[in-house]
């Protein structure tokens, strides 16, 4: 049944990116396709390791997600022209946000810092901490951080909005010097935490959004997504060969998983002296990126549908303390517990937008975040004939988290640490007006 379920799901891939080639608007379908390599294929390739209940559950789960992305990708690539044949506005009555986002970058760094007693990076490289102790900083620089939430949101947005936004902006009004020197703030910012997430994120949205905001290259938005399309065969290549050689010699790291094993379960048994390693990039790739965010979503399913069986309530989403919030307690039970060697207690093991919403509501909150994220999708893809440009930019920043963040964040951490409620408010604003005049015309 599991393979049966994900079979569809590649079919629903193969149809959609099918479509978007013909179409010439391969940008459309970059949801899907990230959504493919990173979540679809990796579950095919470790499906033989999983219990058979979570992984009868999960495939519903990346079924229903799969179903909403290819959906969106599908309606985006019917209504939109591609990311030139739209009439682009400038309107520098929004100069206005533009300086006071430019601000924001500026200061809420500096006031980070100021809060934080040391920035891991610079620790890391010039301080000669080890990696435990840089670990602990990093923990200490963004979880563990004694402010308000919100306030921390604020610092996310940095790199994940405003920083992009402002970027693009002065660099196409040609103020180069402000875009390189606020790219370098930005990115310093970004690296900060030692972390991979944030520096990654804020490319991520530089690309996209750049491809949406430069409208006069036809081809741009094509070579972007065949740049992502061989990244993430990079990806694939590395986490099999990667998983292959684990399998191989489980027998010389003495797996201690309780029932079965992973690939990584062998990688994080192996002592120091029979370490898994083909290359830097390889063992980061094929661990972190293909292997890694399946599994955790897989024991998502089995923590929450097997053993402990735990349910969570709808209002957890709003739990602040780590130990009490369920990628913590989920971290624990599968990781912290097994390889002590290897995690602590404040372990964060982020779940796939599915297997987050199955644990709040079973299959039906896995249906109702699937829905959710088809009508978002949708949305950001309905453009007016004479676009602002920084409509334009948001769209583009939008479209990145969609094909991105639903592989390790819930839909409400992509909503609200993320921003992506923020920029769909943006564009709710930027947009409202000619979307409800063409409604009425329609209606009329």
């Amino acid at each position: 049944m599991s393979l049966f379920l994900i079979s569809l799901s590649v079919c629903l891939f193969a149809l959609v990116a099918g479509f978007a080639v013909r179409k010439q608007k391969l940008i459309q379908a970059a949801p899907s396709l990230v959504w493919f390599a990173l979540m679809t294929l990796p579950f095919i390739f470790e499906w033989r390791f999983f219990p058979s209940s979570p992984r009868s559950s999960q495939s519903i789960g990346l079924l229903l997600i799969s179903t909403a992305l290819a959906a969106g990708d599908f309606f985006a690539i019917r209504i939109k022209g591609s990311v030139s044949e739209t009439n682009i506005k400038l309107d520098r009555s929004y100069s206005g946000l533009i300086y006071l986002g430019t601000a924001l970058v500026v200061v809420i760094p500096i006031i980070h810092y100021q809060l934080s007693d040391s920035i891991p990076i610079l620790d890391q490289y010039f301080g000669g901490f080890n990696p435990n102790q840089v670990s602990t900083e990093r923990e200490n620089f963004i979880k563990l951080l004694d402010v308000p939430y919100l306030v921390k949101v604020l610092f996310n947005w940095v790199t994940a909005i405003f920083g992009p936004i402002i970027i693009i902006w002065f660099y196409l009004m040609k103020r180069f010097l402000f875009a390189i020197l606020l790219l370098f703030w930005v990115a310093f910012y970004a690296l900060s935490s030692s972390a991979d997430a944030p520096i990654i994120i804020l490319c991520w949205a530089l690309l996209f959004a750049l491809v949406y905001a430069i409208h006069k290259n036809r081809n741009l938005s094509n070579y972007l997504t065949m740049g992502i399309a061989t990244a993430l065969i990079a990806v694939i290549v590395s986490g099999i060969w990667l998983a292959n050689a684990a399998v191989a010699t489980q027998s010389d790291c003495g797996v201690k998983a309780q029932s079965g094993f992973t690939p990584g379960d062998v990688m994080r048994s192996c002592s120091t002296e029979n370490q898994i390693f083909i290359n830097p990039l390889v063992n980061r790739l094929g661990y972190r990126v293909f292997l890694t965010p399946v599994e955790v979503s897989n024991h998502w399913y089995d923590y929450f549908d097997g053993t402990p069986s735990e349910k969570r309530k709808l209002l957890d989403v709003f739990e602040r303390e780590n130990s009490k919030q369920a990628s913590n307690k989920v971290g624990i039970w599968a990781y912290s517990e097994r390889f002590p060697q290897s995690y602590g207690q404040t372990i964060s093991a982020n779940g796939s937008i599915d297997a987050d919403a199955y644990s709040l509501g079973g299959i039906f909150g896995a249906f109702i975040v699937a829905l959710l994220l088809l009508l978002i999708r949708i949305f950001i893809s309905i453009s007016l004939a004479n676009e602002l440009l920084l409509s334009r930019i948001l769209e583009g920043i939008a479209l990145g988290q969609l094909a991105f963040l639903p592989i390790t964040a819930p839909l409400q951490a992509i909503l609200l640490p993320q921003g992506l409620g923020l920029i769909l408010f943006l564009l709710l604003v930027l947009r409202g007006k000619g979307l409800w005049a063409a409604l009425k015309s329609k209606v009329s």
